[in-house]
């Protein structure tokens, strides 16, 4: 018997062939034969995603997005501000694919629609960042710069790959600021190349599995990585080790809390998720268990 009665698929028409001749297939069925009804929604621009996640809001159990990180903030954006949002599932169908990563969510499109279909509902946290949602995380410094000056040709041929070539040479040129943060109310000052907001356990598809890192625990996780020195980078890389004590750090200070504001002197850019329209000064709230979320069954993922 169908566990929904009514789905809705919200996929990228403006992607192409490939998504209706090779992604599509892949995913219908399981979410068909999850479904009593299950209706296909192809949209062309962001705006058109958009509303088309309000639209059906009202009449569907769970909206399936097929995309990336770019896709699915699109959806939590027009989904927050809704007093009974459908549930939200995510196909990754992106570059990266974080949050999917995040919620161990298989990375194989036909193996994530068929780990959703049978899996369980978790209310997940979603911050505000001057009253914009993000999922993942929201940062400033290295983080913005990579992703601005990623080639478009290099993204296309290396994928992923492409995301760590731009950092490498950004962190050549890497200079770093000051930044001025309120955690709590606690007010803290630093110098950082880059600041990162995480709510989220991936970035550029490096997890962070630290047990700290939880995205239903109410929490956020500040990470202020202060130099691009060969030290600071194997700091950030250790933090892929789930042994890794973050105080005993010397080149990366580690906060958590609820309500996070920060600053700095000149104005600069934030990433949220992928997306760079924000910028600092930014005050960031943390809206604890927003979202009800699609995630593959506990014997097949943990956070």
């Amino acid at each position: 018997m169908p566990r929904f009665e009514r789905s809705v698929l919200l996929y990228n028409g403006a992607a192409g062939a490939s998504m209706n001749q090779e992604i599509l297939p892949l995913v219908i069925s399981p979410l068909a034969k999850a479904s009593k009804q299950l209706t296909l929604v192809q949209t062309e621009t962001k705006e058109e995603f958009e509303e088309a996640c309000i639209s059906y809001a009202d009449s569907a159990d769970v909206l399936f997005v097929a995309g990336g990180d770019g896709t699915v903030h699109s959806a939590v954006q027009a989904l927050c501000n809704l007093e009974d949002a459908p549930i939200l599932g995510i196909l990754p169908g992106g570059t990266c694919n974080d949050f999917a990563r995040t919620l161990e969510i298989p990375i194989s499109l036909d193996e994530a629609a068929q780990a959703l279909a049978d899996g369980e509902v978790k209310n997940v946290d979603i911050a505000l960042a001057n009253n914009h949602s993000f999922l993942n995380f929201a940062g400033i410094g290295l983080i913005t710069d990579a992703s601005s000056n990623i080639d478009s040709n290099l993204k296309e041929r290396y994928g992923k790959l492409s995301y760590f070539m731009s950092a490498l040479q950004m962190i050549r040129q890497a200079e770093s600021f000051a930044v001025s943060l309120e955690i709590d109310g606690v007010p803290y000052n630093e110098n950082a190349v880059l600041v990162l907001v995480m709510n989220g356990k991936s970035i550029g598809t490096h997890m962070f599995p630290l047990a700290e890192i939880d995205p239903t625990d109410g929490l956020l996780d500040v990470f202020v990585i202060q130099t691009s020195s060969i030290a600071a980078i194997r700091e950030w890389f250790s933090l892929s080790q789930p042994d890794t004590v973050t105080d005993e750090l010397e080149h990366i200070t580690h906060f958590k809390g609820k309500n996070i504001v920060l600053k700095t002197e000149a104005e600069m850019d934030v990433d949220t998720d992928g997306e760079i329209y924000l910028k600092t000064p930014l005050e960031i709230k943390m809206q604890p268990q927003n979202i009800k979320m699609l995630v593959p069954k506990p014997q097949e993922q943990a956070f």
